[in-house]
């Protein structure tokens, strides 16, 4: 089974256990992610705007029907 591929907009589970939603795709392998805003942590890491890998991800949770 292959392994689908993020994208833009996708809400995705990373390796470390958190779900978080690709808001803007930087390069091939780079994405924003949005923590959420739920927590203080989950906010602070939302706002460092730390791009996050293909690599950092377990597996895509959902995909909207609107993406292109």
């Amino acid at each position: 089974m292959s392994k689908i591929i993020p994208q833009e907009y996708d809400t995705v589970l990373l390796k470390t256990g958190e779900m978080v939603g690709l808001i803007d795709q930087m390069d091939e392998t780079h994405f924003l992610p949005d923590y959420g805003v739920e927590t203080p942590e989950q906010e602070e890491k939302t706002m460092a705007m730390k791009p996050v890998s293909i690599d950092d991800i377990e597996k895509v949770i959902y995909r909207s029907k609107d993406t292109h």
